[in-house]
């Protein structure tokens, strides 16, 4: 999972203000999504490219690219 730090992702359900999506990443060739929040707690719209800055459990933090 550390190796996900800084990676690139897509956000697949939108970042509600204060609240918690979903983003799709891939690694080795395969898509996973997670459930994930913005840093700065801002909403975050559908198809939008971000960057994990964190993994806490397994929520996701991402910040926008």
């Amino acid at each position: 999972m550390a190796q996900l730090v800084g990676a690139e992702a897509n956000v697949i359900t939108p970042i509600p203000e204060n609240g918690v999506g979903e983003i799709a990443y891939v690694v080795g060739g395969t898509r996973y999504s997670a459930p994930a929040r913005a840093e700065n707690n801002a909403a975050v719209a559908n198809g939008r490219t971000v960057k994990i800055t964190r993994i806490v459990g397994t929520q996701f933090y991402i910040t926008s690219i």
